[in-house]
């Protein structure tokens, strides 16, 4: 678990329950609100798994320290590129759209042609 001491500007985090489950973030601001609780927000890095058709912002909202059990600490930017690169691919690779056949300049041996090519 990540104590409240640890969260400083530059730190990175793995979220490991919720939502974003596996994904890594970076603190982004710590501060006090105006009630004067203690607050800080997060900039993802990464999209969590599986298919999501709407979008997802990379801040979080203002999270507080009864968040902090959500979380576990990574450590240096190396150690969250690696992290990163190891990851499964955020979505499926798309499929290359159809041409059609009127279009890819392959046209039917039997068809007449309106102009001669030169």
């Amino acid at each position: 678990m990540v104590a409240r001491y640890n969260i400083d500007l530059g730190v990175y985090l793995r979220q490991t329950t919720g939502d974003r489950m596996g994904v890594i973030a970076v603190v982004h601001r710590v501060g006090t609100s105006w009630s004067g609780e203690w607050f800080f927000q997060l900039r993802y890095l990464g999209r969590p798994a599986g298919m999501r058709r709407r979008a997802v912002s990379e801040w979080s909202s203002n999270l507080r320290e009864k968040d902090l059990a959500n979380f576990e600490l990574i450590g240096t930017w190396i150690s969250a590129q690696a992290l990163l690169a190891a990851g499964p691919p955020s979505l499926k690779p798309r499929k290359q759209p159809r041409v059609p056949a009127w279009m890819s300049g392959a046209g039917r041996l039997n068809q007449l042609r309106l102009f001669e090519d030169s």
